[in-house]
């Protein structure tokens, strides 16, 4: 159950019924509308937007934190692999720093596409069903 400072349903409860007691019936009604309408303030105010900004980001944080390793461990992983596809000669030595364009094969004139010289282990997976993509 969510609590406002540490204040649950009984405990906001017992501390109305106290009012309602010390303030009497004939005056509930003028402080229950003063009191309204400066919580309607309070909440219409920018101090107001920016508390529950922040409570938002708090509440996320674990989820973010999560979504950000992945990512490190993806970009990580990246950089391996053209390390690795540097070491064999494919991508230059600006690509990993990201200025440079991967160098394309090299062709002879008999294969202008490059399809001869593919092996079983070139060929591109197919495409998988774009439903079953996480974003």
């Amino acid at each position: 159950m969510d609590t406002l400072c540490g204040i649950g349903l009984p405990e906001l409860l017992i501390l109305a019924l106290l009012a309602f007691v010390l303030i009497g019936p004939e005056r509930t009604r003028e402080v229950a509308v003063t009191l309204g309408r400066w919580l309607g303030r309070a909440m219409k105010s920018p101090w107001w937007k920016e508390f529950t900004q922040v409570t938002t980001a708090l509440r996320d944080l674990p989820t973010t934190l999560v979504r950000m390793a992945e990512l490190e461990e993806a970009q990580a992983e990246l950089r391996r692999t053209l390390r690795e596809l540097e070491r064999e000669g494919r991508v230059d030595e600006g690509a990993l720093s990201g200025r440079a364009a991967p160098r394309p094969p090299q062709t002879s004139s008999n294969d202008p596409w490059g399809v001869a010289s593919l092996g079983p282990a070139d060929i591109p997976p197919p495409p998988q069903d774009s439903e079953s993509h996480d974003i």
